[in-house]
């Protein structure tokens, strides 16, 4: 019996539950363009757990006004990810500026700790992971094997960062 090498691959991802895991972390990091740039900036998503995307939030005020616009919100991560990846969001006020240094716990004033914030990949390696993938047939499984790449990638750079 042969099987298909791409037949093969999906099925891996599917079983392991990869595929859903690169889509819930892509609706953490496509956030900010979901929202828009009045709400990212007081508000930041910081994981997706079973179906569950978490938010911090400055203040009560910007998360009721988020809550009120949830629905809309899951609807537009729905439609770029595909339906029921993300099945809820909970917000939670953190009464701090988010996207701004923070100062050091226990450390002198002044000094503050810069948080890393996700950098696009560069073009070219980009076009190399295109490329590796050009072999996959299945044009979905290539789509969610170049976005889990680059998702990998750009998480060990800001790793490498920190």
């Amino acid at each position: 019996m042969t099987v298909r090498i791409n037949v093969a691959i999906q099925s891996s991802l599917r079983r392991l539950g990869i595929v859903r895991k690169v889509k819930r972390s892509q609706a953490v990091a496509m956030w900010e363009d979901v929202v828009g740039p009045a709400a990212a900036k007081v508000s930041k998503a910081v994981t997706c757990r079973d179906g569950i995307l978490f938010v911090e939030v400055k203040n009560s005020v910007w998360a009721t006004e988020l809550s009120l616009l949830k629905r809309d919100i899951l609807k537009q991560l729905n439609r770029r990810l595909g339906g029921g990846t993300v099945k809820d969001i909970r917000f939670r006020a953190t009464g701090r500026s988010l996207h701004e240094p923070t100062e050091q716990p226990g450390g002198r004033k002044g000094e503050g700790v810069r948080r890393a914030r996700r950098q696009a990949l560069p073009a070219g390696e980009v076009q190399r992971i295109r490329k590796l993938a050009s072999a996959i047939k299945d044009p979905a499984l290539k789509e969610v094997f170049v976005r889990f790449a680059i998702t990998t990638e750009e998480t060990r750079k800001l790793r490498e960062t920190v």
